[in-house]
């Protein structure tokens, strides 16, 4: 009997209010020649879920009826490749082919309506995890080996880059590209005086950005916040972001801001100080809720995922946090996350 794998998702186009009726996408990994490929990771874009095909290809996966699956597929001696299918009413089969490494690239589509880009260090070394944003609006983050994709129609656009320990890079592009971009990035030189170092932290993040020293002033009194270490998380292993501080004292985590904190969807969840207000979050010094202007914000949970993060603080008060770090709102709190 063939072994499918089934995983049952929460997609980003759910329905809102979806009932629980699930659909399933049987898919099929064959290589040129028609003949399965075995043991290949379907891995599902930026929740971290994957599964792998069977001894004949096969793969399944279910979610809610009009959800968007972004696939990628990734077989030893094949190409990396992607797909995206829309769940259906009825079950969706679909055949999906893999070329092989040493095939003849394919030419370039000029048609295509994705920008695609890999973000390195002088060295040329992968940085994985930078934050990328298109024109002062939808932002990603690169993945393991410090690639990315933006859907852009034409024309210029202007690519800000930031990763926490390197400068941040601008990149104006006027034309849409016919191939992947490149941005390097430099790191940023810290000068230490008359320093003894007697150990480190295993993300230079937290150590460059003073995590530790603000927890050790926590420990003796000084000051008043919350602190969520690597440890905290490793032992955890959360899904989200929001679910490392939803149990803390004086903090919720709820659909929406409103007195009443409604349970959904978590990838759209807000994070609430005391009195029911929207917390000012930052993302490696960079604020991403909680702006001075009312434009519309993406919700942290799709901004960053739990295995790429270092560390978080936590200020249920605005008036215990760093005073580099202010809340917007005057009273409510703020939240401070680290990427590795």
């Amino acid at each position: 009997m063939r072994s499918i794998l089934v995983c049952h998702l929460v997609m980003t186009a759910m329905w809102p209010m979806a009932s629980s009726a699930q659909t399933v996408l049987r898919g099929r990994l064959l290589s040129e020649g028609g003949e399965p490929i075995s043991g290949a990771t379907i891995s599902l874009a930026g929740i971290g879920f994957s599964v792998r095909s069977d001894s004949s290809g096969r793969f399944a996966l279910s979610g809610q009826p009009g959800a968007t699956l972004q696939l990628y597929f990734t077989a030893s001696g094949h190409r990396r490749d992607s797909a995206s299918v829309v769940l259906g009413r009825r079950v969706v089969e679909r055949e999906f082919t893999l070329v092989t490494d040493d095939a003849p690239l394919p030419e370039v589509n000029p048609s295509a309506k994705v920008l695609r880009g890999r973000v390195v260090d002088d060295s040329g070394t992968p940085l994985s995890y930078a934050n990328v944003q298109l024109n002062f609006g939808q932002r990603v983050l690169a993945d393991d080996s410090g690639r990315f994709q933006l859907p852009h129609l034409s024309g210029s656009a202007t690519l800000l880059v930031r990763r926490i320990g390197f400068e941040p890079t601008d990149l104006q592009l006027t034309s849409m590209p016919d191939t992947a971009v490149r941005i390097v990035m430099k790191p940023i030189a810290v000068p230490l005086k008359g320093v003894v170092v007697t150990g480190a932290s295993s993300f230079r993040s937290l150590d460059t950005y003073g995590f530790y020293r603000r927890m050790k002033d926590a420990e003796r009194g000084i000051a008043r916040g919350y602190f969520i270490t690597p440890e905290d998380i490793d032992k955890r292993k959360p899904t989200w972001i929001t679910q490392m501080v939803q149990d803390l004292p004086s903090i919720r985590v709820c659909r929406r801001v409103s007195i009443i904190c409604l349970d959904g969807d978590p990838k759209g969840a807000v994070i609430l100080g005391p009195e029911g207000c929207l917390m000012t979050v930052y993302l490696d010094n960079i604020r991403v809720i909680g702006s001075r202007t009312r434009r519309a914000e993406d919700p942290i949970n799709l901004l960053a995922l739990p295995t790429s993060v270092a560390g978080i603080e936590v200020y249920p008060r605005s008036v215990s946090a760093p005073p580099q770090y202010l809340s917007m709102n005057g009273t409510c709190g703020v939240v401070l996350i680290w990427t590795k």
